[in-house]
C-alpha cells in the first residue's frame, strides 16, 4: 500500500498498480451489484468507481498485445481463463443458475485481442471488417459486449499516442451513454452518473501511466484470479442471504 501511495505522490503509477486499483474497483462493483440498491447515492458511488475496471482492462489488453512475445499464448490464456470464470459469474449474475449465456468480460477481453490481432494482421480489407464485426457482434451476449471489443480496438489502433487513445475512448463512452439512454433504462440518475463520472477517472489514471509493469512477475495472474474467485465469494453470500 505504501508503494501505491507513493506512486500517487509521485504523479506516476506503474501499470500493475492501476491494475490493483482496477481490481479493487472491480470488487466494490460487484459488492455494489449484490448488496446495494442502484438507485441509490451509495449504489451510484460504487458503480462509478466499479465501472473504470472495464477500459483500464481493455487499455492493458492494448498493451499486452503490444509487447507480447507469442500472441497465440496469450489468446489461449485468457480463453481458459473464461472457461474456468464462467460458473463464478453464473453464479453471481443468474441467481445461482448455470446457463451457456451470458458469459463473462475475460470472453469479451479475448475478442477484443482477437479483433485487435486481425486489424493488425489481416490485410484483406473486407475480410478484415467482417471478421472484426463478427467478434464484436458474439460479445453480445457477454458481459461489457460490444464497446469492450472497441475499446480494445481504440487503444491499440492508437497505440503509442495517448492523446489519440483517450479522445477515442472519450468518443466511445459518449456513444455507450447514448446507447445507455436508449436502452430502456431511461434517465435514471443513479445509472447515468456513474456512466459520466468513471470515464474521467479513467482518463485520469491513463494520464498518470508511466508506461512501467511495475510489480513481480506473477502480477499478470492477480486478475485472473481474483476475477472468477471474488464473483464465488460475493455471489456465495447473496445467496445464502437471500439477495440475488
Amino acid at each position: 500500500m505504501k508503494t501505491i501511495i507513493e506512486e500517487f505522490k509521485n504523479k506516476s503509477l506503474s501499470g500493475n498498480t492501476i491494475k490493483i486499483i482496477a481490481i479493487i474497483a472491480m470488487i466494490i462493483d460487484h459488492l455494489g451489484w449484490a448488496f446495494v440498491s442502484s438507485n441509490t447515492v451509495g449504489g451510484a458511488v460504487m458503480h462509478t468507481i466499479g465501472k473504470i475496471t472495464g477500459p483500464l482492462m481493455c487499455y492493458f489488453i492494448a498493451e499486452g498485445n503490444h509487447y507480447s512475445k507469442d500472441r497465440r499464448k496469450y489468446v489461449e490464456r485468457l480463453f481458459i481463463f473464461a472457461l474456468i470464470s464462467h460458473v463464478p459469474f453464473n453464479i453471481f449474475v443468474n441467481e445461482g443458475r448455470i446457463t451457456l449465456l451470458p458469459t463473462s468480460v475475460i470472453f469479451t477481453l479475448m475478442c477484443g485481442l482477437l479483433a485487435l490481432i486481425v486489424f493488425e494482421k489481416i490485410e484483406n480489407k473486407p475480410l478484415n471488417v467482417v471478421l472484426i464485426l463478427l467478434l464484436i457482434v458474439v460479445t453480445y451476449w457477454a458481459d461489457w459486449p460490444i464497446f469492450g471489443v472497441l475499446f480494445v480496438l481504440a487503444f491499440g489502433a492508437f497505440y503509442g499516442n495517448t492523446k489519440k487513445q483517450i479522445g477515442s475512448f472519450a468518443i466511445l463512452s459518449l456513444l455507450k451513454l447514448v446507447d445507455v439512454l436508449f436502452s430502456g433504462e431511461g434517465l435514471n440518475i443513479y445509472l447515468i452518473i456513474p456512466r459520466i463520472l468513471s470515464p474521467l477517472l479513467v482518463v485520469l489514471l491513463l494520464y498518470l501511466y508511466n508506461g512501467t509493469k511495475g510489480g513481480s512477475k506473477y502480477s499478470k495472474w492477480a486478475f485472473y484470479i481474483i476475477y472468477p474467485l471474488q464473483f464465488l465469494i460475493i455471489g456465495g453470500i447473496a445467496l445464502l442471504l437471500g439477495r440475488v
